[in-house]
C-alpha cells in the first residue's frame, strides 16, 4: 500500500501540525476572553485627534477568529476518525493537544507505550496536517525535487 505522504517532509510537516495543535488553547482562551462594550463618555474639554477605529468592532472580529480557530482544530481531530485504526490518533491528539494530558497520562489512558505513542503521534500529526483546510492554512511541506539539469556534450 502506497503511503499518502511520498513525497512529503515529514519532520517540517509534523512541526507545522505541532504548532497549530498548541495553539489550540491560545484561541480558546482568547474565545473565552469577556469584553466590556460599556465605556464613559470623555469630557475633559480638551481636543482629541479621530479615531478611525473601532476597537470595539475589532475585537468582536478577534474573539470570532480565535473561536473559529479552536473549533477548526477540534473539528479535524474529529475528522482524523474514519476508521477503528484511525480513532486512536483522534483520541491521543485530544488527550495531548485538548485535555492537555502529560505523555504518561496520555499513554496510561491509551494504554500504549512509549515507542507505540512516539509512532502514533507522529502518524495522527501528518494525518492532522492532510485534513487540515489548505485554505487557512497548508501545513504539508512537500520533499525538495531539483529540476533536471540538462546536459549538453561537447562535441
Amino acid at each position: 500500500m502506497e503511503s499518502i505522504f511520498k513525497g512529503v517532509d515529514k519532520e517540517r510537516t509534523i512541526v507545522n501540525a505541532d504548532r497549530v495543535l498548541n495553539s489550540y488553547r491560545k484561541w480558546r482562551l482568547r474565545a473565552q476572553r469577556v469584553s466590556f462594550n460599556l465605556q464613559s463618555p470623555a469630557m475633559d474639554g480638551m481636543p482629541k485627534s479621530p479615531s478611525y477605529g473601532n476597537s470595539i468592532e475589532d475585537k468582536h472580529v478577534n474573539k470570532s477568529n480565535a473561536d473559529f480557530m479552536a473549533n477548526l482544530v477540534i473539528r479535524v481531530i474529529d475528522a482524523i476518525t474514519i476508521d477503528e485504526g484511525s480513532e486512536i490518533y483522534s483520541k491521543l491528539l485530544t488527550l495531548l493537544y485538548i485535555k492537555h494530558y502529560s505523555k504518561t497520562k496520555c499513554m496510561v489512558s491509551l494504554n500504549i507505550s512509549d515507542k507505540t505513542f512516539n509512532k502514533y503521534l507522529k502518524q495522527a500529526q501528518l494525518t492532522f496536517a492532510e485534513i487540515y483546510p489548505d485554505k487557512v492554512e497548508n501545513l504539508i511541506v512537500k520533499k525538495y525535487e531539483p529540476e533536471p539539469v540538462a546536459r549538453y556534450d561537447e562535441g
